[in-house]
């Protein structure tokens, strides 16, 4: 008559298994996946951290299942790495508050979005670079003139100044055209 893996101790099914037998390793899961069910629900772990834990146990099992160096107590050795890793799981959870991201929308009117921040400043580089790529050091200055946010022309220039700025401008605009 054959023997079942239920007929079978767990040391000589941790053998079997570690040979590479999917059937002593089905039984191995079978007799004990309630035990590592029960101890990870009775941390209280959500649904998916609890499947998470139950998961990564096995994967252990699974990596450690050639070195076990006493067999015969793979129940304790999985009551054990249970736990462990239920605690792990637990420790991270504290450290990660869900929040609601609508939350930090709104927290400061005058903070600039993000996104819009990291488009400006790539905009600002590529005029840098494009003010470097001008060969003549006044129109550099006269550039880097322009650019500033608060740069005024002197009142009786007025339309010189803005002439030479739509220049400098279009100047600039071609030569980040070229650019790309």
């Amino acid at each position: 008559m054959a023997t079942t893996g239920l007929d079978l101790d767990d040391a000589e099914l941790v053998r079997q298994a570690a040979c590479g037998s999917r059937g002593a390793w089905r039984d191995i899961v079978d007799r004990h996946l309630p035990m590592v069910n029960g101890i990870a629900r009775s941390f209280g772990l959500s649904a998916p951290d609890r499947e998470d834990v139950v998961q990564t146990v096995w994967l252990t099992l699974n990596l450690h299942l050639p070195r076990l160096r006493e067999p015969h107590h793979l129940r304790a050795w999985l009551s054990r790495v249970t736990r462990d890793k239920c605690l792990r799981q637990r420790r991270r959870d504290a450290r990660q508050y869900p929040t609601d991201p609508e939350k930090f929308a709104h927290v400061d009117g005058d903070a600039p979005d993000p996104e819009a921040e990291y488009l400006r400043k790539e905009r600002d580089e590529a005029l840098r670079r494009a003010v470097d790529r001008l060969r003549d050091p006044a129109e550099r200055r006269a550039a880097l003139r322009f650019l500033e946010p608060d740069a005024a022309p002197p009142p009786q220039d007025r339309r010189v100044a803005f002439n030479e700025r739509r220049r400098m401008v279009r100047r600039l605009r071609n030569t980040l055209e070229d650019e790309i």
